[in-house]
């Protein structure tokens, strides 16, 4: 009686080790190797500030991005969307490491003048995309309006 009864503990220790294998559990897996890439939340994203009113025709503005290369970057887009038409590219550039030490990320500073065509009131939305080799993108926008 005592040999099934160490019989039965044994096999339900046994089962209780087997049910804690972590390595079955699918949250685990690896899904992919495929990552966007990161563009960090930064505060001097537009360079002068967002002003609620808007921006002058032919503001001068500095666009930074910070972010971090997780994949191989193939480029950097740039779109401009005026108020319900739909967006158009304005610019690319291939990536270029400029991995700045203070920071600890690549930094891209683009030069961007407000468009002087559109009537005052409408509404300009700023994208700016990191495309990565293998496809996968990441944008990051602000919208204002013309003074």
């Amino acid at each position: 009686m005592k040999k099934i009864t160490v019989l039965y503990l044994v096999l339900l220790f046994a089962s209780v080790l087997c049910a804690c294998d972590r390595t079955e559990d699918p949250i685990y897996e690896k899904l992919s190797d495929n990552r966007f890439p990161v563009i960090f939340a930064n505060t001097n994203f537009v360079t002068p500030s967002v002003p609620t009113g808007g921006f002058v025709k032919g503001t001068a503005l500095k666009i930074e991005f910070n972010f971090v290369k997780t994949d191989p970057i193939k480029e950097i887009q740039f779109y401009e969307k005026l108020g319900t038409a739909d967006s158009v590219l304005i610019s690319k550039s291939d990536y270029a490491p400029a991995f700045s030490a203070s920071k600890g990320c690549d930094t891209l500073i683009y030069n961007y003048i407000v468009p002087s065509a559109p009537a005052s009131g409408t509404s300009v939305v700023f994208r700016g995309r990191v495309v990565n080799v293998n496809g996968l993108t990441k944008d990051r926008t602000f919208t204002y309006l013309i003074k």
